[in-house]
């Protein structure tokens, strides 16, 4: 497709500020990006959309914009909803310096709009070079097309192919498929890892970037006649994530401005609620805050995060941040998708915290925990490590400077039933624990120093047992007792 072409379309309603639209360059795919640097992504000859979250001072345009132009992008489409007059003209000197067409989007024109355009458009191209499956890519266009998604575009595919064919994320889960992939891991890990077969299994990434950011398209015995029938469902269903993927803009952005309000503690608690109402969480929802970093590798987090969780999920400085329900299976759900992940992840590390299951108020804490418990995972030394804030309580991992919200939460976990049971029955289980500690755990010793009967402190003991359920024989949960009592103090 011609950039002409695109900017000439009067539904769209796109303004070029910056280059000259001759000679017509003509561009072969379309990218939509919020990262300050998206080489990675890029192989020359896209036009790139972005709602410019990445920018925050004039040095970030500069960076944006040398990164795409050594890329060799088209041009660049800018989306006007966010953007100061000062901000804009700062992105538009630095598409002048280094020769990139810049163009500008109405606020009433979304980027999905303008990626379904493409999308048409590129789909009728290939149409157009691919005369030898010049049918079979009609078909699958009509189908893109008409809207059925990405179920109904898998499931045509599988009827040209005339063999099952699956859409499957790195980390083995079906995004689409007619039927069940029994050996989804299996395939999924041969995927991670470069291979383009694994059994009769044979795959294809659909776009392009890093695998684990990728999906593959999984064609169950594929021969060569099919080959470029494939090649021409992989492209279009690239198409398809692309739309799916510029939908989300704004959740993104929800997403980033939600964190913002969080890091301020001046926030009301009723603006935090309405923009978790308006992200579709529930009051009486419980909310899980994960956070992950890879190194070496910039924007891969976000798209590894994006495919491990739903809900709201963004990128602060290189930190993938997602809020989502909590639910029982997320810890092991989230620890499945790492060990999926990790043979491809090279020689990038992984580390990924997710926070206490908490209600919306809590929320602030659970970003602090999840970063935490992310920082713990950085520094244990493993390839790829997940730490669960509910494992904080854990005398291995208070061995330093910890802050004061999770001392409390240690404190609060451990002693709490136990505070509360003296309050009530006006006993005294915390001094006694206390004294038990400090001899070591003798009962004899303890007993006399508290002026009881042994019997009486092996009872007092035992509730404290109940009421923690940790075992007072077991030298791990002494000391995580004895250093809730210590931060308590």
């Amino acid at each position: 497709m011609r950039l002409g072409e695109l900017l000439a379309d009067p539904g769209l309603g796109l303004r070029l500020l910056v280059g000259a639209i001759e000679p017509d360059p003509e561009f072969r795919w379309i990218y939509v990006t919020d990262l300050r640097d998206p080489r990675r992504y890029l192989g020359g000859g896209e036009v790139v959309l972005t709602g410019m979250l990445w920018y925050h001072d004039p040095g970030d345009a500069e960076a944006f914009v040398s990164a795409i132009a050594e890329m060799g992008v088209v041009a660049l489409g800018v989306g006007t909803a966010e953007i100061g007059p000062v901000t804009f003209d700062v992105v538009a000197d630095a598409c002048r310096r280094h020769s990139v067409r810049l163009f500008t989007v109405p606020l009433d024109v979304s980027f999905t709009s303008i990626t379904q355009r493409v999308v048409s458009a590129l789909a009728a191209e290939h149409v157009r070079r691919s005369s030898a499956v010049l049918e079979h890519h009609r078909r699958l266009v009509a189908v893109l097309g008409s809207g059925a998604g990405l179920d109904g575009l898998v499931a045509a595919g599988s009827v040209e192919l005339g063999v099952p064919c699956w859409v499957i994320a790195p980390t083995g889960r079906v995004v689409a498929g007619v039927t069940d992939l029994p050996d989804s891991a299996a395939v999924a890990a041969g995927f991670v890892t470069g291979k383009r077969q694994v059994g009769s299994y044979s795959m294809l990434p659909v776009g392009t970037g890093h695998r684990l950011a990728c999906w593959a398209l999984v064609v169950a015995d594929r021969t060569a006649d099919r080959h470029e029938i494939a090649v021409e469902l992989a492209t279009l269903i690239g198409l398809e994530r692309s739309a799916l993927a510029a939908g989300r803009v704004g959740e993104r952005r929800s997403a980033t401005q939600l964190l913002s309000l969080l890091a301020d503690e001046s926030t009301p608690a009723a603006d935090i609620s309405a923009r978790l109402t308006a992200a579709g969480f529930g009051p009486d929802d419980s909310l899980c805050v994960v956070s992950m970093t890879i190194t070496g590798e910039a924007g891969l987090a976000l798209d590894v995060l994006d495919s491990l969780v739903e809900g709201l999920v963004t990128d602060v400085d290189g930190e993938a941040v997602a809020i989502t329900l909590a639910g029982n299976d997320l810890l092991d759900s989230l620890r499945s998708g790492v060990r999926a992940l990790e043979p491809g992840l090279g020689p990038c590390r992984l580390a990924l915290g997710i926070s206490s299951p908490g209600p919306a108020s809590r929320l602030r804490a659970s970003v602090d925990e999840a970063r935490y418990a992310r920082g713990v995972a950085v520094h244990n030394g493993a390839h790829a490590a997940v730490v669960a804030g509910s494992e904080l309580a854990s005398h291995q991992l208070l061995f330093g400077a910890l802050p004061d919200e999770l001392r409390q939460s240690f404190c609060r976990r451990l002693l709490g039933p136990v505070r509360a049971y003296d309050q009530e029955h006006h006993s005294e289980l915390l001094e006694s624990l206390r004294v038990f500690l400090d001899c070591s755990g003798s009962w004899s010793q303890a007993a006399a120093r508290l002026h009881l009967h042994v019997n009486t402190l092996r009872y007092r003991i035992g509730r404290v047992e109940d009421l923690t359920g940790r075992d007072l024989s077991r030298f791990a949960d002494r000391v995580d007792l004895f250093l809730a009592l210590e931060l308590s103090r």
